[in-house]
C-alpha cells in the first residue's frame, strides 16, 4: 500500500488483492462519519458499514453512479 495525497493505491498478488478488487478507489477522510452523512444523502449505499481497523475506521460505499469506494480515516 502507498498513500499519495489523499489517494491509497494497493498493490499485491491476485489472491491477496480479490477482496478489494470491486473497489475502484481508497480514499483518506478526515472523518468517515461525516462522509457517511454526506455520501447517504447524496444517494450512496453503504456496502460495509464503518469498522474499527488497526489505523483507524472504515468503511465501503457504493455510489450512485455504481461506483464502489472505500473511505478510511486514521487515527492517532
Amino acid at each position: 500500500m502507498a498513500q499519495v495525497g489523499n489517494v491509497l493505491l494497493l498493490s499485491g498478488s491476485d489472491t491477496a488483492l480479490k477482496p478489494f478488487i470491486e473497489t475502484k478507489a481508497t480514499f483518506m477522510v478526515d472523518s468517515v462519519d461525516e462522509w457517511r452523512s454526506y455520501l447517504l444523502q447524496s444517494g450512496a449505499v453503504v456496502i460495509r458499514d464503518k469498522k474499527k481497523v488497526p489505523t483507524g475506521y472504515n468503511m465501503t460505499v457504493k455510489h450512485p453512479d455504481g461506483t464502489i469506494v472505500e473511505y478510511v480515516q486514521h487515527t492517532k
